[in-house]
């Protein structure tokens, strides 16, 4: 009697394990996708700043020469 209670116990409790690993397994896929988008996001976020300040960089640049070429 006592084998039987527990190999009905042992079956539960390995469907409760593969249930919460069914569980988690989605969970944990969704925090590494996360992530590696925040990274990506924060890595495109900087190079975004940076090309936009070499394009104002240039423009001032070509403002400052055409004044000195007005002027000259």
């Amino acid at each position: 009697m006592v084998i039987v209670v527990w190999s009905e116990l042992a079956s539960d409790f390995g469907g409760v394990a593969l249930f919460l690993v069914w569980l988690v397994i989605p969970l944990l896929y969704l925090v590494a996708v996360g992530r590696r988008y925040v990274r990506q996001s924060q890595e495109n976020a900087q190079v975004a700043v940076w090309a936009r300040d070499e394009v104002c960089q240039i423009r001032e640049e070509q403002r400052e020469g055409s004044h000195d070429h007005d002027t000259g």
